[in-house]
């Protein structure tokens, strides 16, 4: 049998619109799916820490446990900046797969997100050929894998989905481009399915996450950037691409023949853009919270509009300048006055960061013995702050409707709990949804801001809904159950039940999630 377990993760394709599609016979091969076996909705991080979505889906474990929460530009205790994960700074052996290579399972893994490479693995691993999210590049293993693939099959099309431009032109080329890729992507897999009987294989399907940002306004008329008629077909391009990836769903099931058992994953979903996170950084400064004034915002301002004015593709070069001019004395003076400093925990002043938390936005405490530059005692003084921060979030309204624009504010002790990993953030906002982009706000004591969040570097018309699901079909799952209760972290275990991994000893030790009764 070419497989026995096939997990095939739909990253950021919407699962509401997945089961419409399906139910209207848009997407035959997942209705099919649904209709075999058993499947529902998963809790998940995306109202704490939802940048963690994969790595809870892969390791099973708690982002609370692991601190990995935002790989591409996270905070490390003991650090005083932003930066991106490293490569070697995490464990390849995290993840399913890497425990069931360890129990002698032979294994096939493409295209997993937020994922290092394992170079031990009992079997084989691509590594970024096709996914939004580039963070290590693309790798290999074994290495001599690398030219066979990219010699019959080049690379894909789609390197930076937001580096298209926003006309409908651009987004015409981007759609063309992703499906190329998926034909592609898919050709690679069967290639791979094929070379030997695996006892898992598992594969990310990632253009819809492009398409879900891209083009969300061609489909919901209440979106600002709503296009009425587009041409070419763009109004069903969000379509085209799930249906693509329906096709590479069919074929691999074929493939892997009528004894596997089959997993989809729908990671997260993608709904209207919100934001409202983009406003954190001028609201902590003009609380203060940066720097001892609270002013400087004619500095934040240019410095934003810098941002803004240079090509996308010459950004990391900026980046890299920023941090270089950072380091002259006048300049890292002025941007610690203003409250914009690239590595704020660099000085006692800073009280609070912000820092990247993908939909739900989050704050760090400059904590006196966890960073090297502490101004806040842990105790009191760390609550008394914590509460005064939810509090000034709570009251952000929007101006020209009153309403408020802050759902729910939570404490990493609240969520996690007091055990918690270090590097995850101190306070989560999650901002209201169905208000269209949050980009107005005011208080009586931040006053109002205006921060556009449809930006040329920011042109995304949708972003990510909290929805999760799992479907699971083939021998000995019932047609027609349902999951109540079920979690992304629990996938991992349930994965590694299917393939009669013991899950004790280290295996256990790794997990937080529970097997699910996917079986009779």
């Amino acid at each position: 049998m070419p497989a026995k377990v096939l997990v095939v993760g739909l990253d950021a394709a919407e699962p509401t619109l997945l089961e419409k599609w399906a139910a209207e016979g848009h997407l035959p091969v997942l209705a099919r799916v649904m209709a075999a076996g058993t499947g529902g909705r998963l809790g998940n991080c995306m109202e704490t820490l939802p940048g963690a979505i994969w790595p809870e889906i892969w390791s099973g474990r708690s982002c609370g446990n692991s601190g990995v929460f935002y790989t591409p530009d996270q905070i490390h205790t003991g650090e005083t900046g932003l930066r991106p994960l490293e490569h070697d700074e995490m464990d390849a052996a995290d993840n399913y797969w890497s425990l069931a290579s360890q129990a002698g399972r032979r294994v096939c893994v493409v295209d997993q997100v937020q994922v290092p490479l394992n170079p031990g693995l009992n079997g084989i691993q691509v590594l970024e050929w096709g996914l939004h999210d580039r963070v290590f590049g693309e790798r290999y293993h074994p290495a001599e894998l690398g030219p066979q693939i990219e010699g019959l099959h080049g690379r894909h099309p789609v390197r930076r989905c937001d580096h298209y431009g926003h006309t409908v032109d651009d987004r015409r080329r981007l759609r063309d481009d992703l499906l190329a890729g998926a034909a592609e992507k898919e050709a690679i897999l069967l290639d791979l399915m094929g070379r030997e009987d695996w006892d898992l294989y598992t594969v990310t399907l990632s253009d819809s996450h492009c398409a879900g940002h891209h083009f969300w306004h061609f489909l919901d008329p209440g979106s600002p950037a709503y296009v009425a008629d587009p041409p070419d077909g763009m109004a069903d391009a969000l379509r085209t691409v799930y249906q693509a990836q329906d096709r590479t769903l069919g074929a691999l099931v074929q493939a892997a023949g009528p004894g596997c058992v089959t997993l989809v994953v729908a990671s997260h979903g993608i709904g209207p853009a919100h934001a409202g996170y983009h406003l954190l950084p001028e609201i902590l400064a003009r609380l203060g919270m940066g720097s001892e004034s609270g002013g400087g915002g004619a500095l934040r301002r240019l410095q934003t509009a810098v941002k803004h004015a240079v090509p996308l593709a010459a950004l990391p070069l900026l980046r890299a300048m920023l941090r270089r001019a950072s380091d002259l004395g006048p300049i890292q003076a002025a941007q610690l006055r203003a409250g914009n400093a690239l590595r704020p925990f660099e000085s006692p002043r800073t009280r609070a960061m912000a820092v990247p938390n993908n939909r739900v936005g989050a704050v760090r405490l400059n904590l006196k013995g966890r960073e090297p530059h502490g101004s806040v005692a842990p105790g009191n003084e760390e609550k008394a702050l914590l509460e005064e921060l939810r509090t000034e979030f709570l009251a952000l309204e929007d101006p020209r409707s009153g309403a408020r624009i802050v759902e729910r504010v939570d404490t990493a002790e609240e969520v996690f709990g007091p055990n918690r990993h270090p590097d995850v953030p101190d306070l989560m906002i999650v901002f209201r949804t169905g208000m269209g982009p949050i980009d107005h706000c005011r208080s009586p004591r931040v006053g109002e801001i205006h921060w556009p969040y449809m930006r040329r570097t920011t042109y995304r018309t949708g972003d990510h809904t909290v929805e999760s699901r799992l479907w699971a079909a083939g021998p000995g799952i019932a047609a027609g159950g349902r999951l109540d209760g079920a979690n992304i972290l629990d996938i991992a275990p349930t994965v590694l039940d299917l393939l009669g991994v013991p899950l004790d000893g280290p295996a256990a030790d790794r997990l937080d999630g529970r097997p699910l009764p996917l079986r009779a």
